[in-house]
């Protein structure tokens, strides 16, 4: 039976990718400094109108709340308002994807290790994180093909993939093609689906991936967007359009492939993602739908006992938390006793004990490792 593997932020961490409490101050940073002017000036309107966040989250949540509050006024000034910062919302995403496209060409270590050494064919990746790092090196390691690798199709040819990768939160490589790419002249709409039924890709990203040729659903021209939900309290799986609620079916065909990944597995590994209490479609997911005697395994830094208890009080039978802590140490502990980041090295007992850990065996917890200082992760998702 497969196992499932759940990635939250702390599992791309040392990838270069940032957490969601640090996300917002960063994102800002970046959108200044960008060559786009309509992508500095969104930031400077945001950071005028909301302040500057630090964490994408509060930012994110407040910008909805504000479209919301002045979704009905009346009053012209307030139309304009909201119609100012929907824009600017807009951008925030496309500036997210530019900049996690800069940050990709970072090495990524721990997605390595854990391509080449963990997964298996059969298994499933469910991850809410945004970032392609990880398909890459799946790809490199020949365990998962684009064609079917995302759980719809963007090839053309029925091409397996052995791993499926499950993005419930969207990708950065992920477009929403308006009106089949239509640029100009007369064209027929369907009224049910103006950003057809599920994303295409731009060449650039297929080329970061490893594919230099590619038949498939590859964006062309027109208008399009990022495909991503952006990280509020309160998320909606849907746009809204002028034909109202769009791409609904696209993000529940996703949900629930996951849904039946998790009923299906024997074993579930949750790695960097803190289950936080904004997100209940996840906890709902992760809480209702596997077996009770699926092995559980929390790999998420300092939130792990309490994840684990969460599981427990489920009715999960069989939860462990990682002595290690954090992904990046329990990707190191397939390797050897070394630790590649300090230099040092575990007392041999403790590194077997990481090493049975690693691959779900139950061990005792030694006393005399400290997992790495990648940092306390109080905000893993």
């Amino acid at each position: 039976m497969p196992t499932v593997y759940v990635f939250g932020a702390g599992a791309s961490r040392d990838a270069g990718y940032p957490l969601a409490s640090e996300m917002g101050g960063a994102l800002f940073e970046y959108m200044l400094q960008s060559e786009n002017m309509s992508i500095r000036a969104s930031a400077e309107f945001l950071m005028d109108t909301f302040g500057e966040r630090t964490n994408i989250e509060d930012l994110i949540t407040e910008i909805e709340s504000q479209v919301a509050r002045l979704k009905n006024s009346e009053v012209p000034e307030d139309r304009i308002q909201r119609s100012r910062i929907g824009n600017r919302r807009g951008y925030l995403g496309l500036a997210l994807q530019e900049w996690f496209r800069q940050i990709h060409s970072s090495p990524a270590p721990s997605y390595a290790t854990f391509a080449d050494q963990i997964v298996r064919p059969g298994d499933v990746v469910v991850t809410f994180n945004y970032d392609d790092s990880l398909e890459r090196e799946l790809r490199r390691f020949g365990k998962w093909d684009i064609s079917n690798g995302y759980g719809f199709p963007l090839g053309t040819e029925e091409i397996p993939s052995d791993v499926l990768v499950l993005k419930l939160h969207g990708s950065v490589n992920w477009l929403v093609s308006l009106f089949g790419g239509a640029t100009g002249g007369v064209f027929l709409v369907n009224p049910a689906s103006s950003m057809g039924n599920h994303p295409v890709i731009h060449r650039a990203d297929l080329k970061f991936l490893g594919y230099e040729t590619f038949a498939g659903h590859t964006y062309q021209s027109g208008g399009a967007f990022p495909c991503l939900i952006l990280p509020g309290r309160s998320k909606e799986f849907f746009y809204d359009t002028s034909f109202g609620q769009e791409f609904d079916h696209f993000w529940d065909h996703l949900w629930s492939l996951a849904a039946r990944a998790l009923k299906a597995a024997n074993r579930i590994v949750v790695c960097g993602y803190s289950l936080p209490s904004a997100d209940q479609r996840a906890r709902n997911l992760l809480f209702r739908h596997p077996q009770h005697r699926a092995a559980i395994q929390i790999i998420s830094g300092d939130q792990s006992e309490r994840i684990a208890r969460e599981f427990s009080d489920a009715g999960y039978e069989s939860v462990s938390t990682f002595i290690g802590g954090y992904f990046a140490n329990w990707c190191l502990a397939q390797k050897d006793s070394s630790d590649a980041a300090t230099g040092t090295e575990m007392p041999a007992g403790v590194a077997a004990s990481v090493r049975q850990q690693a691959r779900g065996e139950t061990v005792e917890r030694p006393v005399n490792w400290q997992p790495l200082p990648l940092n306390s992760e109080a905000d893993q998702r």
